[in-house]
C-alpha cells in the first residue's frame, strides 16, 4: 500500500455529491492543492440511497440509476468550477464510482495525502451536526481527514488539541507542517480539567497551581523539536481547566485551522473517534483535520 502521508505525488481528495458543504470543501480543498503542490482528485459516489429518487421498490430501476449518475456528474462539473474559480491551474480531475460512499473513500484514503469532506452532506438527517459519512471517514480513513463544516477563514493561528496520546502527537507534527504551509502561527492548547472544570472544585490553590505547572510542562514538552524543523513558525501555549473539547472550541474562534487527534487519552478503547474529536469536528467555526498517524 502506497504511503500516502508521504508520497509527494499521492491527491488530495473530496468527497463531493452536490450540497453547498461539499462545495465549501472542495474551495478549501483547492486552497491546500496550491499550497502543496498537489493534484486534486474529485469522486462522487452512487449508492442506492432510499426516497432520494424514487420509492424504494423502485430504486434499481434503470431510470433511477441513470438519475443518480448524472445527478454524481453535475456534482463533479459544478464541483470543478469551484477548482477553476480558486486556481485555473490545479491540476483536477473527477469521477463518479458506484457504490457506498462511505466504502469509497475509505479505499481511496490508501492512496489519498488526505481526504477533504464537508461536515453533511445531501444524505444528512436534518439536525445532525456530523454526516455518517464524514463521521466514518474520520474515523476509518487511512489518511488525514479534514471536515468543512462552512466558509473557511482565511486568517488566524492553526491550533492543536494536546493530551499526549500518540494520535494528539500526530497530529502536533501535521499542525506545524500546515501552519508552515499557511505561513501563520501554532497554538497549541491542553486540558487539565478532565470531563469539566468542576473536578476541581474545592481544591486549594496549590493543588491548582500544581496541576497547571505539569499541564504547561507537558505542552512544552509535546510541542519541544518542532521549532528546529519549522523555525519560522511562531509558538503560543494555552492551558485551561475546562475539557478538552471546551478549550479547543473556544481556541478555534479566532483560527482558520483545527488539529485533534482520533482518540486521546481519555478514549475508549475500540473507539476509533473520541469524544473529544467528534464534538470538535461537530460544532468548531473552522476546518477540522483529524489525524491518525505522523506524517
Amino acid at each position: 500500500m502506497t504511503d500516502s502521508v508521504t508520497d509527494a505525488t499521492a491527491p488530495i481528495v473530496v468527497g463531493v455529491d452536490g450540497s453547498d458543504s461539499a462545495l465549501m470543501a472542495v474551495r478549501w480543498a483547492a486552497g491546500a492543492a496550491v499550497r502543496e503542490r498537489r493534484p486534486l482528485r474529485l469522486i462522487s459516489a452512487v449508492g442506492i440511497v432510499p426516497g432520494a429518487y424514487a420509492p424504494t421498490a423502485t430504486l434499481t430501476s434503470p431510470a433511477v440509476v441513470e438519475a443518480m449518475h448524472a445527478g454524481a456528474a453535475r456534482a463533479i462539473e459544478a464541483a470543478t468550477q469551484v477548482v477553476a474559480d480558486v486556481d485555473p491551474d490545479v491540476d483536477v480531475a473527477g469521477k463518479t464510482v458506484s457504490g457506498s460512499a462511505m466504502l469509497t473513500l475509505r479505499h481511496a484514503s490508501a492512496w489519498a495525502h488526505m481526504l477533504v469532506l464537508g461536515r453533511r452532506g445531501l444524505g444528512g438527517v436534518r439536525g445532525l451536526l456530523l454526516g455518517s459519512v464524514s463521521t466514518d471517514a474520520a474515523a476509518h480513513a487511512e489518511c488525514p481527514v479534514v471536515v468543512v463544516g462552512g466558509p473557511a477563514p482565511t486568517t488566524g493561528p492553526v491550533v492543536v488539541g494536546v493530551d499526549g496520546s500518540p494520535t494528539s502527537t500526530a497530529a502536533i507534527a501535521h499542525a506545524f507542517r500546515q501552519a508552515d504551509l499557511l505561513n501563520t502561527s501554532l497554538l497549541g492548547v491542553h486540558a487539565y480539567g478532565g470531563s469539566s472544570g468542576a473536578a476541581f472544585y474545592g481544591a486549594d490553590q496549590r493543588t491548582l497551581r500544581q496541576f497547571e505547572d505539569e499541564a504547561e510542562e507537558l505542552l512544552g514538552e509535546q510541542l519541544a523539536g518542532y521549532p528546529e524543523d519549522y523555525p519560522d513558525v511562531q509558538i503560543e501555549r494555552h492551558v485551561g481547566i475546562a475539557s478538552p473539547a471546551e478549550e479547543i472550541f473556544d481556541a478555534a474562534q479566532t483560527a482558520q485551522l483545527v488539529f485533534v487527534g482520533t482518540r486521546g487519552h481519555g478514549g475508549i478503547r475500540g473507539l476509533l473517534l473520541g469524544s473529544t474529536s467528534r464534538a470538535v469536528v461537530q460544532v468548531a467555526p473552522c476546518p477540522v483535520m483529524v489525524v491518525h498517524r505522523k506524517p
